[in-house]
């Protein structure tokens, strides 16, 4: 959630105050956050956020924004929650049809055929086991209201930001846990005709239980992206509170 946060304030500000037009396609090359894990804490209420937005190293082209450095600092109410950090670029669309011209003169039919009716809980996940230790291959359902939130002719940077997060998750074996920190570098697009393995690396574990996982994402032997998280067992607030209790009271 802090990554796609990140993302859409970014594009919003791109839009309304840098006048970038509704059509101009962005690209992602840089995404960051830093995350307090106590601040992260799930309670039974929603969390009002409040983000802080500084526009770094904006560039136009013909008179639009072509591209900027995009640093956050978001509250949870009144606690600082952490830091993100984008770095994004937009052109022309004519510019983008050009780029892209080359490989969709290529494409193939999907490799994420069209599914039958359309499920929540199976089309949240985007990895499928490959039988290899700690890799998977990306499959996401392009119906998805979140990671498929208009069209592409590519595999969208949060859908693997998501897998990331999952290949994670998945190193970590445990069900409830979060990344409180995350790097990802965005190299060259993911096509949609060509298969897309995640392959995850597990570091040591912290003395507070942190675990580092290094990821990679790969088309046809080449690396599309890369990412380091740091994940830790996520708290609900009132099983903190409830062990509180307890300690005062023994």
């Amino acid at each position: 959630m802090l990554a796609e946060t990140i993302r859409q304030s970014a594009m919003l500000i791109s839009h309304a105050g840098y006048g970038v037009p509704t059509d101009y396609p962005f690209l992602l090359w840089s995404l960051s956050y830093r995350a307090e894990p106590t601040a992260m804490a799930v309670g039974q209420t929603p969390a009002n956020l409040t983000i802080s937005a500084t526009c770094q190293d904006v560039r136009f082209r013909r008179g639009i924004m072509a591209g900027m450095q995009y640093q956050t600092v978001i509250h949870r109410g009144a606690t600082r929650l952490g830091v993100g950090t984008l770095r994004m670029d937009c052109m022309a669309p004519d510019t983008y049809a050009r780029l892209r011209a080359p490989q969709l003169s290529q494409r193939l039919p999907d490799m994420v055929p069209p599914q039958g009716e359309y499920q929540d809980d199976k089309a949240n996940s985007v990895l499928v086991p490959t039988g290899e230790w700690y890799t998977w291959r990306l499959q996401a359902d392009r119906r998805h209201p979140v990671l498929f939130d208009h069209p592409v002719d590519h595999v969208p940077g949060m859908v693997i930001v998501e897998a990331m997060r999952q290949a994670a998750n998945s190193v970590a074996g445990v069900t409830a846990v979060a990344p409180f920190e995350m790097d990802t570098n965005f190299i060259r697009y993911a096509e949609l005709h060509l298969p897309v393995f995640v392959k995850a690396f597990p570091g040591p574990i912290g003395p507070n239980g942190e675990l580092s996982v290094r990821v990679t994402v790969e088309q046809d032997g080449v690396s599309v992206a890369t990412g380091r998280l740091m994940t830790r067992q996520i708290v609900r607030e009132e099983s903190r509170e409830e062990s509180l209790s307890v300690q005062k009271v023994g």
